[in-house]
């Protein structure tokens, strides 16, 4: 944890928010992944618990793990032999994102193969990960990529491995005077931007469960905490409104975009405590919360509707990956866990989970 990220607990302008067992049951009910986080992130089961042992490992043998894992091919990859990163959301980066993120081991020998197979395909030498594959045309390592994919490999074990601490040490190095990220620099761009920064903060969360103690990270983190805090999580300096709309829409999985509440629960991935330029955000959450206790998943993002890029496929992106869909199920390339505009086993973990980190939570009895 990074203790320069956690600022002083404020005197909170609302009351804590408290969970009922109807909805702790809820979330208890069936997926393996949601029961293994609400058990040990909201309950404070310890690693060690015979129930959290077993739920540990229904992760890959059912629910939403296994479902993504059934479409691996050969053991290794998904969609795309060749690449790792289209096409999206149904190619080998964008699953094993997600597999990380709700809790699947990486001594999976399936995990395994695929990571080895992302790394032959898309590390970068001198440091980060390529949004293209080897002995591609002018290979490069790219901002939200190498964030999204530290985070994943930390969380699978990886994060000894000396690619993906070198891909750390290359992200750090990008990092700009106010105190984000931005893919574009290149192009003159000078001034971070939300979803560039959010990866880099999400893979310092990670790594710093394994690298509990370096300086040059932690002082990084800070700064792009800063960032967001100055930012007030979704609004601009310019005029206080939302950056983008689609910033205040709840979305999941993330894969490189942006929102509010993924905004606050990176911040208190990191350690961060409720700061009072949070509250915009934590006001939000608390009212898209349905009488119940339980949050909608606002949003999906659409897969792409042909396996190739614009351009013949000489660009890695297609403009309806943009585009989220707010009701039922995406078709084709879309990776969806739940149904939009229903109530959200996931998300209202998320938020609770959020809301815990930074002291907003009601102690469960």
């Amino acid at each position: 944890m990074v203790e320069n990220v956690r600022p002083a607990l404020q005197e909170l302008a609302f009351p804590k928010v408290s969970v009922s067992k109807e909805t702790l049951d809820w979330l208890l009910e069936d997926e393996p992944s949601v029961q293994y986080f609400t058990l040990t992130g909201l309950m404070d089961h310890g690693e060690n618990d015979r129930s959290v042992r077993d739920t540990r490992g229904r992760i890959g043998r059912e629910g939403w793990a296994a479902t993504i894992l059934a479409k691996q091919k050969d053991g290794i990859y998904w969609e795309n032999p060749e690449s790792c990163y289209v096409p999206k959301w149904s190619s080998c980066a964008w699953q094993l994102a997600v597999l990380a993120d709700i809790g699947l081991v990486g001594s999976d020998e399936r995990i395994e193969n695929s990571v080895e197979h992302y790394l032959h395909a898309h590390n970068v030498e001198t440091g980060g990960f390529a949004l293209r594959p080897r002995g591609s045309e002018g290979i490069k390592p790219h901002v939200c990529s190498t964030g999204n994919m530290i985070r994943s490999l930390a969380k699978f074990g990886y994060g000894q491995d000396e690619r993906v601490v070198k891909a750390m040490d290359w992200l750090i190095s990008e990092q700009l005077v106010d105190g984000g990220w931005n893919c574009f620099t290149e192009d003159g761009a000078k001034h971070g931007s939300f979803q560039a920064t959010i990866e880099p903060l999400w893979a310092l969360a990670a790594m710093f469960q394994i690298h509990p103690s370096m300086k040059r990270w932690e002082d990084a983190a800070a700064k792009g905490s800063e960032f967001l805090l100055r930012h007030r999580i979704y609004k601009s300096k310019r005029n206080d409104s939302p950056v983008l709309l689609e910033f205040l829409t709840i979305h999941y999985p993330m894969h490189y975009r942006y929102d509010f509440l993924h905004g606050l629960r990176v911040l208190s991935e990191l350690g961060a405590k409720y700061d009072p330029r949070m509250g915009d955000a934590v006001n939000l959450l608390r009212q898209k919360r349905l009488p119940d206790g339980k949050w909608v998943l606002e949003g999906v993002y659409r897969g792409w509707r042909q396996s190739v890029g614009i351009h013949g496929g000489k660009a890695v992106s297609r403009p309806e990956e943009r585009e989220a869909f707010t009701e039922g199920w995406g078709d084709g390339h879309t990776l969806q866990l739940e149904e939009a505009g229903k109530p959200s086993k996931w998300i209202t973990l998320q938020a609770l989970l959020t809301l815990k980190r930074l002291g907003i939570l009601e102690r469960l009895s």
